[in-house]
């Protein structure tokens, strides 16, 4: 019986790893238009790829989203990127524009003030147009 009340728990985790590894797999590529989950895609001759960083914030004695360092190429610099945060219903939690910088190609958005609390978010991703 222990055995069986410990393999559930495994199964249910197993399948929950596998619906957010395929959910944060999925990108689109059109034209200059680049999107990203978790994936890296190659597109305006160059490669974008976006992750998130965290922050313990005592207020809300939980961690949250502070910032999602947007990495590109020399193809991509000076566009135009939106990076959105997502909970695991792929329903955006926040979301924020700007442009790349012009000599790195690179962007660090800074979500703190939005107070995403790390444990609601299902995936990130950036598109970049130019």
């Amino acid at each position: 019986m222990l055995t069986q009340r410990h393999a559930v728990p495994l199964i249910a985790g197993l399948v929950v790893f596998g619906a957010v590894t395929a959910f944060a797999a999925g990108f689109s590529v059109s034209s200059t238009t680049i999107q990203s989950g978790s994936a890296t895609v190659g597109g305006c001759g160059a490669i974008a790829a976006v992750t998130y960083n965290m922050a313990w914030d005592a207020g809300l004695s939980a961690y949250k989203v502070s910032t999602a360092p947007v990495t590109t190429g020399a193809g991509c610099k000076g566009m135009s990127y939106k990076v959105t945060v997502t909970n695991a219903g792929n329903v955006a939690l926040g979301e924020i524009s700007g442009t790349l910088d012009s000599v790195t190609g690179a962007a660090s958005p800074d979500f703190a003030s939005r107070n995403i609390l790390v444990s609601s978010v299902g995936g990130v991703s950036v598109t970049v147009t130019g």
